[in-house]
This record gives C-alpha cells, sequence and structure tokens, in this order.
C-alpha cells in the first residue's frame, strides 16, 4: 500500500509539470497586493491574455501555450513590464516593480537564451558615454568631435548588425531566434531571409512567427521571381497600348527588329535632355533592323503630344497613364531604358544613347 500510495504522489508531482501547460509563480519584493497582467505582442498591439492578483506579495498564472512566444507581465500602475518568452513549463519570477527589467525568471530556457542575447549585446556602456559625450560636443559646436563620434558609432553599429545575424543564425531552430530574425528581416538580403526562413520552417512548423516571416517574405518573393523574369537573356513582357493616332501597337508587332524601349514622360528633365541625343540614334540607325519605341508615363495626353512635337520625336510613341507597361518593367523612375534583340529577347537595361550607339554599331559589324 505505501508503494502504490508514492506511485500516486509521483504521477501528481509529473502532471504538475507537464509539458502541455505552464504555471507562473511570481513574487513581489515590494507590492503586497494589486493586479498583474499577462499580454501578448499581436499584429495590432498588446492582447490581453489573463490576469491575476497579488497576495501578500505572490501571483499565480496557469495555462498552456500552442507555441512559446515573447510574453509581458505589468503589474497595476506601473508602466514598464517583465519581459520573458513563455513556454509549457513551471516558471518562477522574482520581481520589483522599481526594476522590473532586473526581475529574475528561472525555469524558461528560452527565456535564459533571450537574456544571454540582451546581456551580451555590443558597446551598450560605450553608446551610453558617446551620447553624453556627443551632447557635450553638440552644445559647445564642436564639429570635429560630433563627427568623429558618429563615425565611431556607425563602427558600433556595424558590430551589433553583425552580432544579432550571428545570433539568429545559431538560433534558428527556436522560437528566440524567430522573433529576432522577424524583427530584423527589413535588413536582411532576401537570400538570407530565405535561408532563416527554411531553418525556421524545419524546426518550428507553424509557429506564428514563422508564419509572420512568411507573410513578410511573400512580396519580396514575387519581386525577386519579377526581377529573375526581367534579367538579360529572358524574354520582354509584351504589351498593349495606344500610339499618336489612336492606334493599338503591341510591343510583339516588332519582332524581327532591335528594340529600343525608353519610358519617359514630358515632365522629366532628364528624358527631355536626352531625347535629342536620341533623335541622333534614330537618324543613323532607323531602318528595318532597329526601331525606338517611347512609352509616355504622362497623366494628359496633350502633356505628351506637346513634348513629342517640341522634342521631334518621329519613332513610335505610346501612352501608359495607367503605367500597365512601366509596372510589368517594375519601373521605379525614369527614363528607364531596355534593348531588345530581334527575338524579343533583353539584351541591355538602363542604357543611354552614347553607350546605345556603340551597342549597334557593333551589331552592324
Amino acid at each position: 500500500m505505501r508503494n502504490l500510495f508514492f506511485g500516486f504522489a509521483l504521477l501528481g508531482l509529473f502532471a504538475s509539470c507537464s509539458a502541455d501547460s505552464y504555471k507562473i509563480s511570481g513574487k513581489f519584493e515590494d507590492l503586497s497586493s494589486g493586479t498583474v497582467y499577462l499580454r501578448k505582442i499581436e499584429a495590432q498591439g498588446l492582447s490581453e491574455v489573463d490576469t491575476a492578483e497579488v497576495s501578500s506579495g505572490a501571483f499565480v498564472f496557469e495555462g498552456e501555450t500552442e507555441h512559446p512566444e515573447l510574453y509581458l507581465l505589468f503589474a497595476e500602475d506601473v508602466q514598464e513590464p517583465i519581459v520573458f518568452f513563455l513556454e509549457n513549463s513551471s516558471i518562477k519570477i522574482t520581481a520589483n516593480t522599481e526594476k522590473m527589467d532586473e526581475a529574475v525568471i528561472k525555469g524558461s530556457k528560452l527565456s535564459d537564451l533571450f537574456k544571454q542575447f540582451n546581456d551580451n549585446f555590443p558597446h551598450i556602456e560605450k553608446e551610453e558615454q558617446m551620447r553624453e559625450e556627443f551632447m557635450a560636443a553638440q552644445s559647445q559646436q564642436d564639429q570635429a568631435t560630433m563627427q568623429s563620434i558618429m563615425a565611431d558609432m556607425e563602427t558600433i553599429m556595424e558590430d551589433r548588425q553583425t552580432y544579432y545575424k550571428d545570433f539568429v543564425k545559431s538560433n534558428s531552430n527556436n522560437a528566440v531566434g524567430a522573433f529576432l530574425a522577424l524583427n530584423m528581416a527589413q535588413s536582411l538580403e532576401y537570400e538570407e531571409i530565405e535561408e532563416l526562413l527554411t531553418n525556421l520552417e524545419a524546426a518550428l512548423g507553424e509557429h506564428p512567427y514563422v508564419i509572420s516571416l512568411q507573410e513578410m517574405m511573400e512580396p519580396l518573393k514575387a519581386q525577386k521571381e519579377a526581377e529573375a523574369a526581367l534579367s538579360i537573356g529572358k524574354t520582354a513582357p509584351d504589351f498593349t497600348l495606344t500610339d499618336l493616332d489612336g492606334n493599338e501597337m503591341s510591343l510583339s508587332d516588332f519582332r524581327g527588329k532591335y528594340v529600343f524601349i525608353d519610358f519617359w514622360a514630358a515632365w522629366c528633365r532628364p528624358c527631355r535632355e536626352e531625347n535629342p541625343l536620341l533623335v541622333e540614334v534614330y537618324k543613323q540607325f532607323a531602318g528595318e533592323d532597329f526601331e525606338i519605341i517611347s512609352v509616355s508615363l504622362d497623366q494628359t495626353e496633350e502633356a505628351w503630344r506637346q513634348a513629342v512635337q517640341e522634342d521631334k520625336l518621329t519613332w513610335t510613341q505610346l501612352h501608359d497613364p495607367a503605367n500597365t507597361a512601366a509596372t510589368s518593367y517594375m519601373v521605379q523612375s525614369i527614363p528607364n531604358t531596355w534593348l531588345l534583340d530581334k527575338d524579343g529577347k533583353i539584351m541591355h537595361k538602363q542604357i543611354r544613347s552614347a553607350e546605345l550607339t556603340e551597342v549597334l554599331k557593333g551589331l552592324q559589324n
């Protein structure tokens, strides 16, 4: 009978430490009563997860979490929270409301890892010193010292970025790494995010941080695919626009010729300055093997027609007020130019008239 009772006691102990639930046992050194709030960071802001009453400084939260994530613990009327990773384990927190950032958290390996990341963040003390020195130099209008401090700060930022990246890469199998990756994603190259995401997907599956990173990647992936489709050797996207006579013309109508596409507008000074040079190019090379297609992004026909007349442009003129063609070519600024071969494949991008002349001479030989 004694052994049987001992077995039940062990069963109860294991149940209280189940990996499917958590228990947060907290103790405030300077707070005897009140309310504490457990909150989570969501896309739309902080969301309330649970509340607990403080009795003789102690409080308890119990529940379960599907995924370990960063949580915030607020004491009533205290602005600064305790920041920690909540996971299904027995977590003990000891805190003082005057120094919430110094709270001691035990029982959460991910919180230990997050603390390690923050504790080893480079140049914290040096940054404080440099900030004071900069303010002193600024008050004295000491430009040389200010520039020197700013140069040193750039080095510090580079060191921090390296530290951040290295930490995330070495922790791309846990929620801390996923959280940090999500927060630094905008400073990474596409390939770096892609590699991190592959590792995180394998380790964490459908973790909320992984899903958020995937959603962030979707437009980047689309842009990358669009850029690849516009690389040298690829067939240029076809488009159909209206010419000066109101006729619809397509890029594919010019297959069999080398085609120079020039996205421009009447209001674009660099475009207008380039036009006289293109006039000379067209005089020299126009014929059965070469054509220029100018695609105007002007919103009004009047501005477009007037600029064509003023600049004496005699080649194919098309109007793209809705930026239909410009969007397919990912035009971000103008002039924006492309040279296609006779099969409609991209030969050169962002080529100006002087370089275009040399290329066309080479094609004649």
